[in-house]
Protein backbone atom coordinates (compact mmCIF):
# COMPACT_ATOMS: atom_id res chain seq x y z
CA UNK A 1 0.00 0.00 0.00
CA UNK A 2 1.34 3.35 -1.18
CA UNK A 3 1.34 6.64 1.70
CA UNK A 4 -0.98 8.01 -0.40
CA UNK A 5 -4.35 6.19 -0.82
CA UNK A 6 -6.76 7.77 -3.19
CA UNK A 7 -6.87 11.14 -0.82
CA UNK A 8 -6.00 9.84 1.92
CA UNK A 9 -2.41 10.28 2.97
CA UNK A 10 -1.27 7.72 5.86
CA UNK A 11 0.65 9.21 9.15
CA UNK A 12 1.27 6.37 11.43
CA UNK A 13 0.10 3.04 12.33
CA UNK A 14 -2.82 3.15 15.39
CA UNK A 15 -3.30 -0.76 15.22
CA UNK A 16 -3.59 -3.45 13.51
CA UNK A 17 -5.90 -7.65 14.37
CA UNK A 18 -6.70 -10.34 13.15
CA UNK A 19 -7.61 -9.29 9.53
CA UNK A 20 -6.27 -5.48 9.14
CA UNK A 21 -4.03 -2.58 9.71
CA UNK A 22 -5.67 0.68 10.85
CA UNK A 23 -3.55 4.11 9.96
CA UNK A 24 -4.19 7.52 10.95
CA UNK A 25 -4.27 9.32 7.81
CA UNK A 26 -4.95 12.94 6.68
CA UNK A 27 -8.04 13.53 3.83
CA UNK A 28 -6.57 15.70 1.52
CA UNK A 29 -9.55 16.74 -0.09
CA UNK A 30 -11.36 17.45 3.14
CA UNK A 31 -8.50 18.70 5.55
CA UNK A 32 -9.24 16.42 8.56
CA UNK A 33 -8.07 13.37 9.98
CA UNK A 34 -9.63 9.94 9.61
CA UNK A 35 -8.53 6.36 10.59
CA UNK A 36 -7.86 4.10 7.28
CA UNK A 37 -8.35 0.88 7.40
CA UNK A 38 -6.34 -1.64 4.84
CA UNK A 39 -6.82 -5.69 4.32
CA UNK A 40 -3.26 -6.96 5.79
CA UNK A 41 -1.59 -9.46 3.19
CA UNK A 42 -0.77 -11.59 5.88
CA UNK A 43 -4.67 -12.20 6.65
CA UNK A 44 -5.07 -12.34 2.61
CA UNK A 45 -2.42 -15.38 2.57
CA UNK A 46 -3.80 -17.04 5.64
CA UNK A 47 -7.76 -17.11 5.22
CA UNK A 48 -9.06 -17.83 1.93
CA UNK A 49 -12.08 -15.77 2.80
CA UNK A 50 -10.62 -12.95 4.48
CA UNK A 51 -11.79 -10.48 1.49
CA UNK A 52 -15.42 -11.45 1.49
CA UNK A 53 -15.05 -10.76 5.62
CA UNK A 54 -13.86 -7.54 4.79
CA UNK A 55 -16.15 -6.35 1.96
CA UNK A 56 -18.82 -7.77 4.64
CA UNK A 57 -17.32 -5.07 7.63
CA UNK A 58 -17.84 -2.44 4.38
CA UNK A 59 -21.37 -3.13 3.40
CA UNK A 60 -22.70 -3.28 7.26
CA UNK A 61 -20.64 0.07 8.44
CA UNK A 62 -22.15 1.97 5.36
CA UNK A 63 -25.33 1.17 6.06
CA UNK A 64 -25.15 1.86 9.79
CA UNK A 65 -25.70 5.66 11.34
CA UNK A 66 -25.33 5.95 15.22
CA UNK A 67 -24.06 8.32 17.34
CA UNK A 68 -21.67 5.55 19.05
CA UNK A 69 -20.84 3.57 15.90
CA UNK A 70 -17.43 4.61 13.90
CA UNK A 71 -19.10 6.48 10.85
CA UNK A 72 -17.62 4.70 7.26
CA UNK A 73 -16.58 7.93 5.04
CA UNK A 74 -14.78 6.52 2.12
CA UNK A 75 -14.24 2.59 0.67
CA UNK A 76 -12.04 1.80 -2.07
CA UNK A 77 -9.12 -0.63 -3.12
CA UNK A 78 -5.07 0.25 -3.36
CA UNK A 79 -3.01 -2.16 -5.20
CA UNK A 80 -5.97 -4.90 -5.63
CA UNK A 81 -6.82 -5.07 -1.92
CA UNK A 82 -10.17 -3.63 -0.09
CA UNK A 83 -9.77 -0.32 2.05
CA UNK A 84 -11.72 2.11 3.98
CA UNK A 85 -11.56 5.44 5.88
CA UNK A 86 -13.36 6.00 8.91
CA UNK A 87 -14.07 8.74 11.41
CA UNK A 88 -10.98 9.88 13.83
CA UNK A 89 -12.13 9.23 17.43
CA UNK A 90 -9.19 11.31 19.76
CA UNK A 91 -9.08 9.24 23.05
CA UNK A 92 -8.32 5.81 24.09
CA UNK A 93 -9.62 2.64 23.88
CA UNK A 94 -11.41 1.58 26.61
CA UNK A 95 -8.84 -1.24 27.27
CA UNK A 96 -6.34 1.17 27.29
CA UNK A 97 -8.62 3.47 29.76
CA UNK A 98 -9.27 0.70 32.72
CA UNK A 99 -5.81 -0.57 32.80
CA UNK A 100 -4.99 3.11 34.38
CA UNK A 101 -8.74 2.65 36.88
CA UNK A 102 -11.78 1.70 36.95
CA UNK A 103 -14.47 3.87 35.74
CA UNK A 104 -16.47 5.48 38.43
CA UNK A 105 -20.17 4.77 38.60
CA UNK A 106 -21.96 6.93 37.43
CA UNK A 107 -19.48 7.49 33.70
CA UNK A 108 -19.23 3.89 33.72
CA UNK A 109 -23.28 3.27 33.36
CA UNK A 110 -23.76 5.64 31.00
CA UNK A 111 -20.86 4.47 28.92
CA UNK A 112 -23.00 0.95 28.52
CA UNK A 113 -26.40 2.69 28.23
CA UNK A 114 -24.85 4.18 25.30
CA UNK A 115 -23.21 0.94 24.14
CA UNK A 116 -26.69 -0.59 24.32
CA UNK A 117 -28.53 1.65 22.69
CA UNK A 118 -26.42 1.38 19.84
CA UNK A 119 -26.24 -2.62 19.95
CA UNK A 120 -30.06 -2.28 20.28
CA UNK A 121 -29.95 0.23 17.15
CA UNK A 122 -27.81 -2.63 14.97
CA UNK A 123 -29.71 -5.30 16.21
CA UNK A 124 -32.91 -4.07 14.72
CA UNK A 125 -31.51 -3.73 11.19
CA UNK A 126 -30.54 -7.23 11.54
CA UNK A 127 -26.54 -6.88 13.13
CA UNK A 128 -24.88 -9.26 15.51
CA UNK A 129 -21.27 -8.05 16.32
CA UNK A 130 -19.93 -11.19 17.56
CA UNK A 131 -17.78 -9.62 19.27
CA UNK A 132 -18.19 -6.88 21.48
CA UNK A 133 -15.26 -6.19 23.67
CA UNK A 134 -13.17 -3.53 25.62
CA UNK A 135 -10.41 -3.24 22.91
CA UNK A 136 -13.35 -2.53 19.94
CA UNK A 137 -14.69 0.48 22.01
CA UNK A 138 -13.43 4.03 21.58
CA UNK A 139 -13.55 6.64 24.01
CA UNK A 140 -13.39 10.20 23.33
CA UNK A 141 -12.23 13.05 25.62
CA UNK A 142 -15.43 13.27 27.07
CA UNK A 143 -15.99 9.44 27.15
CA UNK A 144 -18.51 9.23 24.73
CA UNK A 145 -17.86 5.75 23.59
CA UNK A 146 -18.00 4.20 19.22
CA UNK A 147 -18.43 0.44 18.83
CA UNK A 148 -15.66 -0.18 15.99
CA UNK A 149 -14.59 -3.22 14.33
CA UNK A 150 -17.59 -5.27 12.59
CA UNK A 151 -15.16 -7.46 11.21
CA UNK A 152 -16.98 -10.57 13.26
CA UNK A 153 -20.23 -9.23 12.50
CA UNK A 154 -23.35 -11.55 11.29
CA UNK A 155 -25.92 -9.68 8.87
CA UNK A 156 -28.88 -11.26 9.10
CA UNK A 157 -30.01 -10.10 5.90
CA UNK A 158 -27.21 -11.12 3.57
CA UNK A 159 -27.18 -14.98 2.08
CA UNK A 160 -25.05 -17.28 3.92
CA UNK A 161 -21.88 -17.09 2.22
CA UNK A 162 -20.43 -20.25 4.46
CA UNK A 163 -17.60 -17.71 5.83
CA UNK A 164 -17.46 -19.81 8.79
CA UNK A 165 -17.60 -23.39 9.51
CA UNK A 166 -20.09 -25.29 11.29
CA UNK A 167 -18.38 -25.65 14.95
CA UNK A 168 -16.05 -22.68 14.59
CA UNK A 169 -16.16 -20.28 17.80
CA UNK A 170 -16.55 -17.16 16.76
CA UNK A 171 -15.22 -13.84 18.59
CA UNK A 172 -13.04 -13.34 21.88
CA UNK A 173 -13.29 -16.17 24.12
CA UNK A 174 -12.87 -14.05 27.11
CA UNK A 175 -15.66 -12.12 25.98
CA UNK A 176 -17.59 -14.79 23.92
CA UNK A 177 -21.07 -15.75 25.42
CA UNK A 178 -21.78 -19.32 26.02
CA UNK A 179 -23.44 -20.28 22.80
CA UNK A 180 -21.11 -18.56 21.43
CA UNK A 181 -18.29 -20.79 22.73
CA UNK A 182 -20.26 -23.70 21.98
CA UNK A 183 -19.82 -22.60 18.50
CA UNK A 184 -22.93 -21.95 17.30
CA UNK A 185 -22.56 -19.23 15.58
CA UNK A 186 -24.95 -19.31 12.76
CA UNK A 187 -27.62 -19.67 15.82
CA UNK A 188 -25.67 -16.62 17.65
CA UNK A 189 -28.00 -13.73 18.22
CA UNK A 190 -27.90 -10.57 19.94
CA UNK A 191 -28.28 -11.50 23.30
CA UNK A 192 -24.77 -12.61 22.81
CA UNK A 193 -24.26 -9.52 22.51
CA UNK A 194 -25.72 -8.45 25.88
CA UNK A 195 -23.79 -11.15 27.30
CA UNK A 196 -20.60 -9.17 26.74
CA UNK A 197 -22.11 -6.23 27.19
CA UNK A 198 -22.74 -6.83 31.05
CA UNK A 199 -19.09 -8.60 31.05
CA UNK A 200 -17.87 -5.32 30.39
CA UNK A 201 -20.14 -2.90 32.83
CA UNK A 202 -18.68 -5.87 35.18
CA UNK A 203 -15.14 -5.05 34.21
CA UNK A 204 -15.69 -1.20 34.21
CA UNK A 205 -16.33 -0.76 37.42
CA UNK A 206 -14.31 -3.16 39.26
CA UNK A 207 -11.51 -3.50 36.80
CA UNK A 208 -11.20 -7.14 37.05
CA UNK A 209 -10.90 -8.61 33.71
CA UNK A 210 -12.19 -11.75 33.17
CA UNK A 211 -10.86 -14.56 33.20
CA UNK A 212 -10.28 -16.75 29.76
CA UNK A 213 -12.79 -19.98 30.06
CA UNK A 214 -10.97 -23.08 29.60
CA UNK A 215 -13.98 -25.55 29.46
CA UNK A 216 -17.95 -24.73 28.96
CA UNK A 217 -18.32 -25.53 32.83
CA UNK A 218 -16.54 -22.46 33.48
CA UNK A 219 -19.01 -19.74 32.10
CA UNK A 220 -21.58 -21.43 34.51
CA UNK A 221 -21.85 -19.26 37.85
CA UNK A 222 -19.10 -16.89 36.16
CA UNK A 223 -20.26 -13.75 37.74
CA UNK A 224 -20.60 -14.89 41.30
CA UNK A 225 -17.81 -16.40 40.86
CA UNK A 226 -15.96 -13.84 39.01
CA UNK A 227 -17.58 -10.45 40.11
CA UNK A 228 -19.87 -10.78 42.82
CA UNK A 229 -18.29 -10.28 45.76
CA UNK A 230 -15.51 -7.45 44.63
CA UNK A 231 -18.75 -5.49 43.80
CA UNK A 232 -19.94 -5.95 47.34
CA UNK A 233 -16.98 -4.89 48.92
CA UNK A 234 -17.07 -2.29 46.40
CA UNK A 235 -20.65 -1.01 47.66
CA UNK A 236 -21.91 -1.10 44.36
CA UNK A 237 -25.19 -0.79 44.52
CA UNK A 238 -27.80 -3.90 44.48
CA UNK A 239 -29.96 -2.77 41.38
CA UNK A 240 -26.34 -2.31 39.19
CA UNK A 241 -24.95 -6.12 40.57
CA UNK A 242 -28.57 -7.43 39.29
CA UNK A 243 -27.83 -6.07 36.12
CA UNK A 244 -24.44 -7.26 35.11
CA UNK A 245 -26.01 -10.29 36.92
CA UNK A 246 -28.87 -11.11 34.17
CA UNK A 247 -26.68 -9.64 30.70
CA UNK A 248 -24.14 -12.36 32.13
CA UNK A 249 -26.82 -15.51 32.49
CA UNK A 250 -25.39 -18.92 30.93
CA UNK A 251 -28.88 -19.57 29.67
CA UNK A 252 -29.67 -16.65 26.59
CA UNK A 253 -33.28 -16.61 27.34
CA UNK A 254 -32.67 -15.59 31.11
CA UNK A 255 -30.99 -12.92 29.79
CA UNK A 256 -32.49 -9.10 28.68
CA UNK A 257 -34.43 -10.36 25.58
CA UNK A 258 -33.27 -6.91 23.78
CA UNK A 259 -30.36 -4.17 24.36
CA UNK A 260 -32.44 -1.77 24.48
CA UNK A 261 -34.17 -3.25 27.70
CA UNK A 262 -30.76 -3.45 29.16
CA UNK A 263 -30.56 0.21 28.71
CA UNK A 264 -33.35 1.29 30.09
CA UNK A 265 -32.84 -0.48 32.81
CA UNK A 266 -29.30 1.35 33.02
CA UNK A 267 -31.09 4.42 32.83
CA UNK A 268 -33.40 3.52 36.00
CA UNK A 269 -30.23 2.70 37.78
CA UNK A 270 -28.49 6.27 37.13
CA UNK A 271 -31.67 7.89 38.05
CA UNK A 272 -31.87 6.38 41.84
CA UNK A 273 -27.90 7.22 41.86
CA UNK A 274 -27.56 9.81 44.84
CA UNK A 275 -26.02 13.26 43.00
CA UNK A 276 -22.47 12.13 44.09
CA UNK A 277 -22.51 8.53 44.89
CA UNK A 278 -19.20 7.37 44.41
CA UNK A 279 -17.71 3.48 44.49
CA UNK A 280 -16.44 2.83 48.09
CA UNK A 281 -12.69 1.74 46.79
CA UNK A 282 -10.86 0.22 43.68
CA UNK A 283 -10.71 -3.22 43.12
CA UNK A 284 -7.91 -5.12 45.18
CA UNK A 285 -6.26 -6.73 41.96
CA UNK A 286 -2.81 -5.46 41.80
CA UNK A 287 -1.39 -3.73 38.38
CA UNK A 288 0.83 -6.77 38.47
CA UNK A 289 -1.42 -9.47 37.87
CA UNK A 290 -3.80 -8.00 35.69
CA UNK A 291 -4.45 -9.47 32.32
CA UNK A 292 -6.12 -7.04 29.68
CA UNK A 293 -5.09 -9.51 26.45
CA UNK A 294 -8.81 -9.01 24.28
CA UNK A 295 -7.35 -9.97 21.00
CA UNK A 296 -9.34 -12.50 19.29
CA UNK A 297 -8.49 -16.15 20.13
CA UNK A 298 -9.64 -17.23 16.89
CA UNK A 299 -10.20 -15.46 13.46
CA UNK A 300 -13.40 -16.65 12.51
Amino acid sequence: MTDDVRHFKLLQELGRGAAGVIHLALDVEHDELVAVKHLSESAVSRHRNAVARFMREVRILSRLEHPNLVRIVHCGRSKGRPFFAMEYVEGQTLNQVLAKKPLELRPGLKVVEQLASALDYIHQHGIVHRDVKPSNILLDKKLVPRLADFGLAHDKGEVDMQLTASGTAVGTLRYCSPEQCAGDSHKVDGRADIYALGLILATCLTRRFPKCPESMQDLRGRFDREFRSTMNRMLIPEDVISLCHRAMRYDADKRYKTAGKMAKEIRACLRSLGPSQRLAHASSMDDDDLDITDSRSDYE
